[in-house]
């Protein structure tokens, strides 16, 4: 099997995901919890097994390992990951608690194959140079699985509260655990791959450093919100932030605000710069506010902005520049599928941190609608593309064979 061949039927539930986001927004915008749906649906749903995907391909990559890995485990790992993201979707909407038992368990499953075939692909490659790096991916899937259990648990009838104190533990575990030590182990050496420059100087040992405080702060935060203490969370938090600091900084001369930059690095530096804000936003919340109802209400429109602003644009600048390079096909081919990518760059990078800015900052109303209908705009030309290059290289494909 071709690596693209492979790639092009891995992404084929992401494709279903964010079809499924795209055709449910209008039922979502009147559902009773429409933010959950549209983070489930993008988080757990699309990135999540994005995540899956290009965790594995980077691993093997790094770790100079075969291009694609074993057929059989990896299909029934994301197997498992679907059934139980789709057990969770359909056990809240129905409000039935075991089929949330019964996802979460899938979930945990998945998320600890997962963990474990990272450790055994690093056990293989005792010689390689960036062995400690995968580390981040291994610390994210455990933190996957604390909240799958956490979530879990939401389903049960608790006060009002600790419910809250559940949600909030929920998404930091979730989406600055899974989610952002995967995206942070990544930036490492994705960053000057995607400029085509060398690895800056102390990227490497400062990556390897920031691990254990970003779990600690992780762990700490999450500990906070479990017990009900505030400032705990925040601390956490703001150690967490540090840390990112910390990670990121060796790249920064290469983020020059003159240099004209690629879409893909624009994105990154505009997620990371969401991340901080709504970092920044949520620890002011927790010393500010004494409420945990008040605090959950806050975390959710936060939740949003990470989902959206952070994940999904850096997911969508990532995939701009790998799916050319993966379809491959000759130097033509991938000229042709970047000059693809740029096809409304600049637009489609300003409405989705424009339609960002309108939804964080308006609730309901004809300035939300334009919001919504920018990340919309965003989302629909980025997949239309995806799939342009997808059919190209299918049908080019088909007639090599032809030919042959």
């Amino acid at each position: 099997m071709r690596r693209s061949t492979w790639h092009i039927n891995a992404h084929i539930p992401v494709f279903f995901y964010l079809f499924s986001l795209v055709l449910a927004l209008p039922w979502i915008k009147t559902s009773e919890d429409p933010k959950w749906l549209l983070i489930h649906l993008l988080l757990l749903g699309a990135i999540t097994n994005l995540i899956f995907i290009w965790s594995t391909h980077f691993s093997l990559t790094m770790l100079r390992l075969p291009n694609f890995p074993e057929n059989r485990g990896y299909v029934f790992r994301v197997l498992i990951l679907n059934i139980g993201i789709w057990l969770v979707i359909i056990g809240k909407s129905q409000e039935a608690p075991l089929l949330i038992f019964t996802g979460a368990a899938a979930l945990c499953q998945s998320a600890i194959l997962h963990a474990l075939a990272i450790r055994r692909y690093i056990s293989k490659a005792l010689l390689a140079r960036f062995r400690k790096v995968m580390r981040y991916y291994i610390s994210a899937s455990l933190f996957l699985t604390a909240g799958a259990v956490i979530g879990a648990n939401l389903s049960q009838h608790h006060s009002a509260e600790i419910k809250s104190r559940l949600l909030v533990a929920h998404y930091l575990v979730n989406i600055l655990g899974w989610v952002g030590l995967t995206v942070a182990g990544t930036l490492i050496t994705f960053i000057p791959t995607m400029l085509r420059t060398k690895l800056p100087e102390f990227a490497e040992k400062r990556g390897q450093q920031s691990l254990p405080w970003l779990v600690l702060a992780l762990t700490l935060s999450a500990s906070g919100a479990l017990l009900g203490n505030r400032f705990v969370v925040a601390l956490g938090v703001v150690g967490y932030l540090a840390a990112w600091s910390y990670l990121l900084s060796p790249h920064s001369n290469y983020l020059d605000p003159l240099r004209k930059l690629p879409f893909s690095i624009k994105s990154v530096t505009a997620s990371s710069i969401w991340l901080f804000v709504a970092l920044l936003d949520l620890s002011w919340t927790l010393l500010s506010q004494d409420s945990w109802i008040e605090i959950k209400s806050r975390t959710e429109s936060i939740s949003l902005i990470l989902a959206i602003g952070f994940a999904m644009q850096i997911v969508l600048g990532a995939l701009s520049y790998l799916v050319p390079m993966i379809l491959g096909g000759g130097p033509n081919a991938v000229r042709l599928n970047n000059e693809k990518m740029v096809f409304l760059s600049n637009e489609r990078f300003l409405a989705l941190n424009l339609g960002l800015l309108l939804v964080a900052t308006n609730k309901s109303g004809w300035i939300f609608n334009i919001g919504g209908f920018l990340l919309l705009f965003t989302l629909v030309i980025t997949i239309l593309l995806f799939l342009s290059m997808t059919i190209s290289y299918i049908l080019s494909q088909k007639k090599h064979q032809i030919s042959r």
